[in-house]
């Protein structure tokens, strides 16, 4: 993880996901299904592939341990365990 994190507002203006509905990295309620989660999800991290600050934000979200949504193309599960494996 870097030092210095990038100005919030700086990466995020550059984000691929910027004209996307927050839903998609999300999600809506608690009565998504497994099958939708995981479409949507997948959904969600093909657009984080192409997106220039992909690593900016996977690194705001884990020094912020962000509980919800997709950030640099982990879910919060994901992203837990990678925080996990760090700390072993």
């Amino acid at each position: 993880m870097k030092e210095l994190l990038m100005p919030e507002t700086e990466w995020r203006e550059q984000a691929a996901c910027l004209p996307y509905p927050a839903i998609l990295f999300f999600g809506m309620d608690d009565n998504e299904g497994a099958a939708e989660r995981h479409a949507r999800e997948e959904e969600a991290k093909e657009i984080c592939t192409h997106c220039v600050v992909r690593a900016e934000c996977l690194d705001y979200a884990l020094a912020t341990r962000e509980a919800y949504g997709i950030w640099g193309g982990l879910t919060e599960l994901e992203r837990k365990a990678r925080l996990q494996g760090r700390a072993s």
